[in-house]
């Protein structure tokens, strides 16, 4: 088994995508001209949409003010505005305005699509995927066929855990389309990381970083977001120059991007690159204070010898929990927070356990998994790691909690094969866990 005190102290990284998923450029993708973008994939010019956004948001105010009769897209079309603009600053009350000017829009007309995809939005930013999903098949009883819809409901179903079905949809939904796209791109990326393909996933990735950074109107906050995605994986496969240099790249599209700056300092924590780890963390947490982002600030903190710094900061990690997650969004991230540091290890238990009701991906199965073991929960822990693992996906710190569980049970010979697995995929993949399974790697 593997000491306790050798597990607490440092953050691990989150699941992929736990914050990104609502910044997912294809439900904006609609504004995009793909036919062109496909027509030849060279960066186009970034415009600043986002210094406008303000303004945009308050012309879309005050025409639905009017309250004029029978319109339907204004509401949908500041949906739109709200959601950009919590892409952008994350600030969760733009998305309930987003969901009740989407659902006022379909209150206008019950069949209007863009009101209905607005919604579902809405809804899947707020993690109630069943009920975005229940939206997206309303929509398609009147657009039957719709590759659009397809692509979002492959997207949902990813996060419930429904891998086979999204593979369907999205196969459905490029056989409706007559150019390459964005949209089934990026989702299909997805499905092949998670489903243990990381290299095809990188290579599709790419192809739609490429289509996406060549319209002209694409948002720069979507445009950047494919680099902090690229990133990502550039990471999982090891490749940690590539990666850094992607998030640079997303910040140089779009300078205050948090997702960007969290991920950034994500890849520097685990490269004990301390001060540059506390410098991205503490940019990106005074745009939007996640439990993730702020637990790298304490470590680098603490790394740094600024132990009343790092106090200041786990205490408001708690503040948060308190009363900044009201829309229980981050409870993924805060059972990964608590688990991993050794603290209110039966919260951090109940909350994996209550959010595998919400979302069954491998990754809600592997902070389950994690945040059992650390309560003492053994037998459940085997059990939610083999779910994890059901693809075998190439996740360093998958790899390594499965290890970890293993060699609790005495699987030396399974202890061993994930380990170096992890390891072989990303030697830095963790500032503790890469050196901590490299120590148990030696005396198996």
């Amino acid at each position: 088994m593997i000491p306790r005190l050798r597990l607490l102290g440092i953050a691990v990284p989150a699941a992929i995508a736990l914050v990104a998923i609502a910044a997912w450029p294809m439900f904006v993708a609609r504004g995009v001209n793909e036919v062109q973008a496909s027509a030849g994939p060279t960066m186009a010019p970034v415009v600043a949409d986002y210094l406008h956004r303000d303004k945009q948001v308050a012309f879309w105010e005050s025409v639905v003010a009017r309250h004029n009769r029978g319109d339907m897209l204004s509401p949908s079309q500041l949906s739109n505005q709200y959601l950009q603009r919590y892409r952008e600053r994350g600030d969760i009350d733009d998305v309930l305005r987003a969901k009740h000017q989407a659902e006022r829009s379909v209150h206008v007309l019950r069949d209007y699509l863009p009101g209905e995809m607005e919604l579902s939005a809405a809804l899947l930013t707020l993690h109630r995927f069943h009920a975005a999903l229940g939206v997206l098949h309303e929509a398609e009883r009147t657009d039957a066929g719709d590759p659009g819809i397809a692509v979002r409901e492959a997207s949902l179903d990813l996060e419930i855990g429904r891998y086979g079905e999204a593979e369907r949809l999205l196969a459905r939904a490029a056989a409706g389309r007559t150019v390459d796209s964005i949209e089934v791109d990026t989702v299909r990326s997805r499905l092949l990381e998670e489903t243990g393909r990381l290299a095809a996933a990188r290579t599709l990735l790419e192809r739609a970083e490429r289509l996406q950074n060549s319209a002209f109107d694409a948002p720069a906050q979507a445009r950047a977001w494919f680099f902090v995605r690229e990133g990502e994986m550039s990471f999982e496969a090891g490749d940690i120059e590539t990666a850094l240099a992607d998030e640079r790249e997303a910040l140089t599209l779009f300078p205050t991007y948090a997702e960007a700056s969290r991920t950034l300092a994500r890849f520097e924590c685990a490269i004990h690159a301390w001060q540059d780890c506390y410098a991205d963390a503490k940019r990106s947490a005074e745009i939007v204070p996640y439990p993730e982002t702020l637990g790298y600030e304490a470590d680098a903190q603490r790394a740094l010898g600024d132990t009343a710094g790092a106090a200041r900061t786990v205490d408001l990690i708690g503040t948060i929990e308190r009363i900044g997650n009201t829309q229980h969004v981050s409870d993924r991230l805060l059972a990964i927070y608590y688990s991993e540091h050794g603290l209110r290890l039966d919260a951090a238990y109940r909350i994996a356990e209550n959010e595998l009701r919400i979302r069954d991906d491998i990754y809600t199965e592997d902070t389950l998994a994690w945040a059992a073991a650390m309560d003492g929960r053994w037998d459940e822990a085997r059990v939610a790691i083999r779910k994890a693992l059901v693809f075998d996906t190439e996740d360093s710190r998958l790899q390594y909690h499965a290890g970890a569980i293993a060699l609790h049970f005495g699987d030396r010979a399974a202890a061993k094969r994930r380990f170096a697995r992890a390891l072989a995929l990303n030697p830095r993949f963790h500032p503790s866990y890469a050196d901590e399974a490299r120590v148990q790697l030696a005396r198996l």
